[in-house]
């Protein structure tokens, strides 16, 4: 029988269901006319392109070819040659930052300041105004720069393109319902008012005194989890309700996009109220990664496959990280550049790079279960049907290994027996992988993990099995 190998991590609470992990593994719907419907790839590497600062890499925003880097308390520029440049301090906090421009400015808050950047003066700042209040996000629209006033149910705007001058009377309030504004974002023209409990639309009237008005009945009776839980992509915006639920926002209504297995995992956590998200093109593939800080884990989605995969991190000594290191994302000189959450470096994604800045990437693939309406099932043989002869030309690697576990309990615990086999040293194409002699149970599960920093390619899995009468 063909086994449809860990497309996506899917563990229900009671595992005899479902313990079906896919981490530091992504899957891709292929054409009809491909050997197996979905494949199974390796998560990208990061390589190593710049250090900036003392790190961790807090934002990251590109304008006019110059790429505005938030490392520690710092703001940093660096060119399109690599040549990076202090630009102030003070940007208190460790946690993500929202930043923004206007073709002249770079704005940045951080949930109790903001700072502006003149790229023009060349003079860094912290916003002094009498009228600017604490904020968490800080999105630009039609020369404003608007912010969510903390704590309050109000959002205050900066003049036209001065982001360091504000007029008391620059506000307006969002008042559907009686919930504070969590952040703000401007989409296809329209202004989004994420609050606690509602999404408010408003959008730019031309109106000199008043320019921003509210859409009428077009409110959106869903909240958010936190405020830098919302990103823009697709056309759509995506956030985390206050239900923690993961939704796509195709004005007007939002759209259930996580799954059961996940939201189970989600409520235990014991707080979400920092959670972020970012993205990341590579490939085709638009991926979304939601990160939560406290709970140390991190969760990505893909909007191309519509699955979700987990991304772990490991130290240079393989000790686990637990959440993704990666920690903001941008487009600069043509290429999409990540930020470490755990250092100072900014890497490029790539599929040819089988670490993160160094350190390993362990990737684990946890089947879903075998079985046959609780009968016993004998199972002869498993073979795993990938990409081989990717071995490299020394060193770690050379001789690639996947390790192979049993569980006859639905995933609670693996057997001590170990299975290695070779994934193929360089060129050796041909190589098969193909276990037997398992035995028989109710139920199997099937654990693969691989440390090798190699490429990785899960084509199809296919069992031999015996269903027995009892």
């Amino acid at each position: 029988m063909n086994v449809q190998f860990a497309t996506n991590s899917y563990q229900l609470k009671a595992p005899q269901a479902s313990t079906q992990r896919t981490v530091n593994f992504y899957a891709e719907k292929e054409p009809d006319d491909v050997k197996s419907p979905i494949v199974v790839y390796g998560v990208f590497g990061l390589t190593q392109l710049i250090p900036v600062g003392d790190g961790p890499i807090r934002g990251l925003h590109a304008m006019n070819n110059v790429l505005y880097v938030v490392s520690a308390d710092e703001l940093w520029s660096v060119n399109t040659l690599g040549d990076a440049k202090l630009l102030g301090t003070g940007i208190a906090g460790g946690a993500f930052v929202s930043m923004a421009d206007n073709g002249t400015q770079v704005c940045i808050v951080n949930g109790m300041n903001g700072f502006i950047y003149n790229a023009t003066t060349m003079v860094f700042q912290v916003i002094n105004d009498p009228n600017f209040f604490p904020a968490n996000t800080v999105p630009f629209m039609d020369g404003f720069f608007l912010f969510d006033r903390a704590g309050t149910n109000q959002v205050f705007f900066s003049q036209l393109f001065d982001g360091t001058t504000f007029n008391a009377l620059d506000f307006f309030s969002a008042e559907v319902d009686s919930d504070f504004v969590l952040g703000t974002v401007n989409q296809q023209e329209n202004l989004l008012i994420i609050g606690q409990r509602t999404i408010e639309t408003w959008f730019d009237s031309g109106n000199n005194n008043d320019p921003f008005q509210r859409f009428n009945g077009t409110t959106i009776e869903r909240g958010a989890a936190c405020p830098l839980s919302t990103i823009k992509e697709d056309n759509s915006v995506f956030f985390l309700g206050n239900d923690r639920i993961f939704y796509r926002l195709d004005l007007p209504l939002p759209k259930r996009i996580s799954t059961s297995a996940i939201e189970q995992q989600w409520q235990n956590y014991q707080t979400v109220a920092d959670c972020f998200v970012f993205k990341a093109t590579f490939e085709g593939h638009k991926f979304l990664f939601v990160t939560f800080p406290s709970a140390n884990a991190t969760w990505v989605y893909d909007i191309e496959s519509n699955l979700w995969h987990e991304r772990i991190s490991f130290s240079t000594n393989a000790a686990s990280l637990g959440r993704w290191r990666g920690n903001c994302s941008e487009v600069f000189n043509n290429s999409t550049v990540i930020g470490d959450a755990f250092g100072n470096q900014i890497g490029i994604p790539s599929s040819n790079v089988y670490t993160e800045y160094g350190a390993q990437i362990l990737g684990m693939l946890i089947s879903p279960p075998i079985q046959s309406d609780r009968k016993r099932v004998f199972l002869w043989s498993f073979e795993l049907d990938c990409q081989t002869g990717v071995g490299l030309p020394s060193g770690q690697g050379s001789n690639p290994q996947v390790f192979l576990e049993t569980s006859k309990d639905g995933g609670i615990t693996y057997g001590p027996l170990q299975k290695w086999k070779s994934l193929g040293k360089a060129g050796e194409y041909l190589t098969r992988l193909r276990w037997t002699r398992f035995g028989q149970a109710r139920q199997w599960v099937l654990r693969l993990t691989v440390s090798d920093p190699v490429r990785r390619t899960i084509i199809a899995a296919h069992a031999e099995i015996q269903k027995a009468d009892i």
